[in-house]
């Protein structure tokens, strides 16, 4: 029975041995025909790159509005269709300005680059520091569909401002070489805090004077106190314009610095009073005067009492002598 079995197949493989071989070969060749396709496919699968992106501010405060631009690279040979970018941030820190926040391309070509443009606004209310936008980007070829995801970083700042208020001079009337009182206060309207405030004073006819103030914390605010000199009067033969001002310097936290002016305009400052001086004197010198004379007529009267006493004396003496 094994015997005929045997001796069975060693027909049919010396009848279709031949057949057989082929059809192996033909399925062999299918097979690898295949997975080479489905791999060269896998390899030949389109890449959307995000390569550069740019936004139109240098400094973006919180409310503001700002134009964000980016990119996009199909890095494949062979285009890419209808892709769709979609914007998005964890909070919602911004939000489009016009539509939804998603923008549409119809195609990319192969190893080519599109740019897509975003008017994105900032809410209030946001810290100073980075935020994340995320990029989603979705598109597809001839063999199905894919996507990408890419973040942008963008940072907020915080506004540096400061108002400048009650700006007078303590005194009400100055005299050359006089000391200047000048009161001032300095208010934080921004919203970040300011470093290094100081208040200096400087001009024409004032000597310059520094005030250090500190750090001032957004919503608060500083007083300036400034003692300087009058070092030039009023002459009605100059024509020298006078002009004197308040600066206030601080940084913030970044330590850029700024400057703020209050113009305390001309200084009406008048000569040195002499005459209480001159009057003294003039009354000094009269007294005197009168005391002089006073001494003068007595010095006479004292004189004239004595010589005529001298006289007296020696008429009488000469008297007794003729007698004797």
């Amino acid at each position: 029975m094994e015997s005929g079995k045997t001796g069975f197949l060693k027909e049919l493989k010396k009848k279709y041995g031949h057949r057989i071989k082929v059809l192996i070969l033909v399925v062999c060749m299918l097979v690898t025909s295949i997975l080479g396709q489905s791999i060269c496919t896998h390899a030949m699968t389109p890449r959307v790159m995000m390569t550069a992106y740019s936004i139109d501010k240098s400094d973006i405060y919180p409310g503001d509005t700002f134009t964000l631009k980016f990119t996009l690279r199909n890095t494949s040979k062979y285009k890419i269709m209808n892709l769709k970018c979609t914007l998005s941030t964890e909070k919602g820190e911004f939000l489009p300005v016009d539509g939804v926040g998603t923008g549409y391309l119809e195609e990319i070509a192969g190893e080519s680059e599109e740019e897509m443009s975003f008017k994105l606004e900032s809410i209030k209310g946001l810290s100073e520091k980075p935020y994340t936008i995320k990029v989603k980007t979705e598109y597809e070829d001839w063999d199905g569909s894919y996507s990408a995801e890419d973040k942008i970083y963008v940072p907020i700042r915080l506004k540096s401002e400061i108002l400048v208020s009650d700006t007078y001079i303590a005194e009400e009337e100055i005299r050359l070489g006089d000391n200047i009182e000048i009161v001032s206060t300095i208010n934080n309207i921004g919203s970040g805090d300011i470093y290094k405030v100081t208040a200096s004073v400087t001009g024409h006819n004032i000597a310059d004077a520094t005030s250090y103030i500190g750090n001032i914390k957004s919503g608060k605010n500083a007083n300036v106190d400034i003692i300087t000199k009058a070092t030039a009067h009023d002459d009605p033969r100059d024509a020298t314009e006078y002009d004197n001002d308040l600066l206030i310097t601080y940084e913030d936290k970044e330590g850029n610095k700024y400057t703020e002016t209050q113009k305390l305009g001309k200084l009406n400052v008048l000569e040195q009073d002499f005459s209480d001086v001159i009057k003294i004197k003039e009354d000094d010198t009269k007294h005197l005067s009168e005391v002089n004379k006073l001494e003068i007529v007595i010095g006479i009267i004292v004189v004239i009492i004595i010589v005529l006493f001298v006289r007296r004396m020696m008429k009488r003496k000469k008297l007794e002598k003729n007698f004797d």
